[in-house]
């Protein structure tokens, strides 16, 4: 149980910290950062596209030949990085929602487990949900702002992450030296 919740820990911390350098890239360069995320994706369909292609001939296959619609999506998102902002406003607002919600399970279980100060979990978590509804809307209107927006939530985001990462790290270290966590090597309906 530990080994898993330690990797648990660590995967988290690591998608905390690319979430925090996405956005400061996000807040630093909004304009070139949409165009890269763009390229990059753009880029990652089309070869993948090209993958399947070369699949799709070498086996000459019937249906519908995937590739098509890959390598169309890529060269549009090369093409066209300014009209592929609402899918970029759209995916992250959902990564914001998302992760407001699993910060809220996790404030919640503090709160079950009588942590002190757990409201302020609760606060980072709502902060989070109320950051990704106002992505979703934009109301702001221009794709530069909705960009630093975007950036700057996800700096915040990376952050409560690691904040309540530690809080809860703390929070099962000390329940495990109270005896309240118990190791086990795996659990079946036997066992009861």
């Amino acid at each position: 149980m530990k080994s898993i919740l330690r990797e648990q820990r660590r995967s988290s911390i690591v998608a905390a910290a690319v979430t925090i350098l996405l956005g400061l890239m996000l807040v630093l360069v909004p304009n070139r950062s949409i165009r890269f995320l763009c390229g990059l994706l753009g880029t990652a369909l089309m070869v993948t596209g090209l993958i399947y292609i070369l699949g799709w001939f070498a086996k000459r296959r019937d249906g519908f030949p995937v590739w098509l619609l890959l390598a169309a999506l890529g060269l549009w998102l090369l093409s066209r990085p300014a009209s592929v902002i609402v899918l970029i406003q759209f995916s992250f607002a959902a990564v914001l929602l998302f992760h407001g919600v699993i910060d809220l399970q996790s404030a919640l279980s503090l709160m079950r487990e009588g942590w002190p100060r757990w409201w302020i979990d609760l606060a980072l978590a709502a902060l989070t949900l109320v950051l990704g509804g106002v992505v979703l809307f934009n109301p702001f209107g221009t794709m530069e702002a909705l960009t630093i927006l975007i950036g700057l939530s996800l700096v915040y985001d990376g952050i409560s992450d690691l904040v309540l990462i530690h809080r809860l790290s703390r929070a099962f270290r000390e329940a495990e030296r109270r005896g309240d966590v118990i190791e086990t090597e795996g659990w079946s309906r036997d066992d009861e």
